[in-house]
Order: C-alpha cells, then structure tokens, then sequence
C-alpha cells in the first residue's frame, strides 16, 4: 500500500511540474513539447482532425506515468547509486517506446473517425482565448498610453 502511495505522489507531482513548464506554455502557443513532435512526425498525425490541447494533455499524462513509474520502481530497490540510474535506464527506454506506440496508434484510429463536435470545441476555445488575450493587449496600451 505504501508503493501505490508512492507512486500516485511521484504521478501528481511529475504531473504538476510537467503541465507548469510544457502544457501551459503548449496551450498558449510558445512551444511544442518534444514528445508531442515525434508523435505527430512518427505517426503522420494530422493535428487538424483532433483536439490539439487534448492531445499535448494525453502525452504530458502518459509521460509523466511512464517516469512516475520509473520513479517508483527505483525506489524500491535498496542498492547502491549506480545500480538504480542502470536500472531506471534499462526499464525507461522500452516503457516510453511501448507507451508511445500505443499512444500513436490511438490517435492513429482517433484520427479516422470523425470528430466534428471535439473540434468544433477546439475552435471555441481558441477563439475564447484569443479574445481574453486582446483584451489583455488592449488594456496594457491603454495603460502605457495613460502613463505617458
């Protein structure tokens, strides 16, 4: 019972620090996180079919699961430093392959069906946020404007 602790404290907390740097910057426009690249060049995605922001949130969630994971494993181990950091090596690097091919080949089936009505979600709240961001704009040059 302690290991699923563990492990649902190291999810949350990965996730946290993984949605602050990467998904709220992603949701905004300023970057594209690596993951989310190799996903969309690998499997030939096409983002237009599917909700993009569902998309960055579903690899930030199964990132974070596979290091979580990881994570958890190597704790449980009670050697040296060395023998950990092989370890957490050796399992990462087929975990993350694994998890991103099922995650490819999910997208890969999403992309086919349609989607009308997630997309159409997708362009309100772009628009929304678009909005909210002009606004912004214009407030900050009515303020500049006043100071001078």
């Amino acid at each position: 019972m302690e290991i699923i602790g563990w492990f649902i404290f190291d999810y949350i907390l990965i996730y946290l620090v993984y949605y602050l740097w990467f998904i709220r910057r992603t949701i905004r426009g300023e970057k594209v996180p690596s993951e989310a690249n190799y996903l969309i060049n690998l499997y030939n995605l096409d983002v237009n079919k599917f909700s993009y922001r569902k998309f960055i949130k579903t690899v930030g969630l199964v990132t974070c699961f596979d290091v979580a994971v990881v994570a958890t494993l190597v704790a449980i181990i009670d050697s040296r430093v060395i023998w950990q950091i092989l370890f957490s090596l050796v399992i990462i690097i087929p975990m993350i392959a694994i998890t991103f091919m099922l995650l490819g080949k999910f997208y890969q089936n999403k992309q086919s069906k349609d989607n009308t009505k997630e997309l159409e979600k997708e362009k309100k709240y772009l628009e929304r946020v678009k909005l909210k961001d002009s606004k912004k704009k214009k407030k900050k040059t009515n303020r500049k404007k006043k100071v001078k």
